[in-house]
């Protein structure tokens, strides 16, 4: 089998990797000795714990039920993270049975600190759409105190705004995005453990045509935001 390389390569070879000992050995390069995996219900943390849970997945699905997974290429990132697409289908056929997303976080050898797993499409859900909303209604706030109250209800004091241009103050990002977009919501909104994702359309002021992009909240330990992630794609 030819070495994986790249990080889509690396993630899904585990996954699928036959060979007990070689499949251990890919999580311990992978991960993190101390990296978090999430599911929507479930944490593994640690290498024998996260080496546990991909040979559970193994055995289910891909020795037990003949499946393979496979990765997109869409794999974007920017500072300390990354999001990618991932797809279950049978080993002989390209039929797709089943989506994930994740969102990850890297430390400075490349390896996964944190790894949230999303199952695709999210299921509606109102209260997080409507918090959604309300965050990316947020830049449109045009008086500063109001916007400001809001943004406090919701984000800690040390929040921090990051998407592909830089890493800043969550409060002076709000403030410098430009009045003219609109940004609204694309699907659903989801959430699991201390994380919210949502994805996102922009209508520029231009009327040139929609970007769309995904963003990626992490809640602190007092319930309010703390690092908001932006993603283009």
């Amino acid at each position: 089998m030819t070495a994986p390389d790249t990080l889509l390569d690396r993630y899904v070879a585990v996954w699928n990797e036959p060979d007990r000992a070689v499949r251990d050995a890919g999580v311990a390069a992978l991960w993190a000795p101390d990296g978090l995996h999430h599911t929507q219900t479930r944490a593994f943390r640690g290498t024998e714990a996260l080496a546990a849970r991909v040979t559970e997945a193994y055995e289910q699905f891909v020795g037990g039920a003949g499946l393979l997974f496979r990765h997109r290429d869409d794999l974007v990132t920017h500072h300390d993270a990354a999001v990618f697409t991932w797809e279950m289908t049978p080993a002989a056929g390209r039929d797709v049975l089943a989506v994930g997303f994740d969102f990850v976080l890297l430390d400075e050898a490349g390896r996964l600190r944190v790894d949230y797993q999303f199952n695709e499409p999210p299921a509606p859900a109102t209260e997080l759409d409507e918090l959604a909303r309300r965050l990316l209604a947020l830049p449109r706030e045009q008086d500063e105190d109001l916007r400001r109250k809001q943004t406090d209800a919701l984000y800690a004091p040390d929040a921090r705004m990051v998407d592909e241009s830089a890493e800043r103050d969550l409060h002076t990002a709000l403030a410098a995005a430009p009045k003219g977009e609109v940004r609204r919501l694309r699907g659903h909104a989801s959430a699991q453990h201390d994380a919210l994702r949502f994805g996102w359309e922009l209508a520029p002021a231009d009327g040139g045509p929609a970007v769309t992009g995904v963003d990626f909240l992490i809640r602190g330990a007092d319930g309010l935001l703390a690092a908001h992630y932006r993603f283009t794609i």
